[in-house]
């Protein structure tokens, strides 16, 4: 499938918050790298970002949409540039990509933990080698530095449902 990328190069992506019931927050671990973030990835052309958003649920954490209750979507999409140095290199006849533009949802783990795998078949490559659950103040001060701002404003965002 083909990802939907704007005249500016920017890709559109969604990115996935899932909160269980003690109010903690999905991490995981990059496959072979020290970063850690919340599952997110690219639309294809003709997905609507909220089917978009379980496929790459289900690819990189194994939970599907009867494990989860989706709670918010962002208000707005969110956009991060990516350094020069984690641009992927331009292969012919694909669009150069310098940045991604994100729509953020907000899920509530509602079945068994056992359900979150990390492995799953139709991804060639896994996204992640580790998760944990952390603390809703603890992921913008943890993800890539890139990154950060657009972590701050999703859950400033999504703050009301963290809170006791």
């Amino acid at each position: 499938m083909v990802d939907l990328i704007d005249k500016n190069g920017y890709r559109a992506n969604v990115g996935i918050v899932v909160m269980n019931r003690q109010k903690e927050l999905f991490f995981a671990k990059r496959r072979y790298q020290s970063g850690w973030q919340f599952p997110q990835g690219g639309i294809h052309i003709g997905e609507t970002p909220e089917s978009a958003m379980y496929r790459e649920l289900l690819e990189e954490t194994g939970l599907t949409k009867n494990d989860t209750e989706l709670l918010s979507e962002s208000n707005n999409w969110y956009q991060y540039k990516i350094p020069k140095k984690h641009l992927r290199k331009l292969k012919k006849g694909k669009p150069f990509v310098i940045g991604q533009r994100q729509k953020w949802f907000l899920l509530k783990l509602t079945g068994s933990e056992e359900a979150i795998s990390l492995i799953h078949p139709s991804k060639i490559n896994q996204e992640f080698d580790n998760w944990k659950w952390v603390d809703p103040a603890l992921p913008a001060k943890q993800v890539i530095q890139f990154k950060q701002h657009v972590y701050e404003q999703v859950l400033s965002e999504f703050q009301t449902f963290f809170n006791p």
